[in-house]
């Protein structure tokens, strides 16, 4: 436990789970397990320089199985402030959710979609060796699913007044 204290305080993972829970109800045992998670993706990750497609394609699958199990760990409220202090992906999600009234699960949910998508086309481009038109065909298929994915939580009227801000990364049909 004392290496786990030291830890805490001075590894990357332990200061990025202090300075995300700092002003939050999370009590010390939701912060160690918080800090476990993030540690071991961490110890995994965070000296990799592998840029490749799969290298890429396992990093983001593992994060995405990382952030499923600190989601799982903490709820959804806690959730979406640990994601409101990731970075940029979450926050156009987390306000257009706010702004059609939805709850903060919807904006988790919106952000979940694009972290999918973007781990779909990394498949694609991974598996290698398609001709280029059945390389855009693909990825014209999972940006359709993706945009259906996008319409069932919001709505299609939404997702075309959101698709030149909030979802622009998404490709255009």
């Amino acid at each position: 436990r004392e290496l786990e204290d030291l830890e805490m305080v001075e590894t990357a993972a332990g200061q990025m789970v202090q300075r995300r829970l700092r002003d939050t109800v999370a009590d010390e045992e939701l912060r160690r397990a918080v800090f476990r998670l993030q540690s071991e993706y961490d110890d995994r990750f965070s000296l990799t320089f592998d840029v490749s497609q799969k290298a890429l394609l396992e990093r983001e699958t593992a994060r995405l199985q990382v952030s499923d199990k600190i989601r799982a760990t903490m709820g959804d409220d806690l959730f979406a402030v640990w994601l409101r202090s990731e970075g940029h992906d979450y926050l156009p999600m987390a306000e257009l959710a706010a702004q059609q009234q939805l709850p903060a699960s919807a904006g988790i949910e919106l952000w979940r979609v694009k972290l999918e998508f973007t781990l779909r086309r990394l498949e694609i481009n991974a598996a290698g060796g398609l001709p280029t038109a059945q390389l855009r065909a693909a990825h014209a298929a999972v940006a359709q699913q993706t945009e259906l994915r996008l319409m069932g939580i919001l709505g299609a009227g939404t997702v075309q007044l959101a698709r030149d801000g909030v979802f622009q990364w998404l490709p255009k049909p």
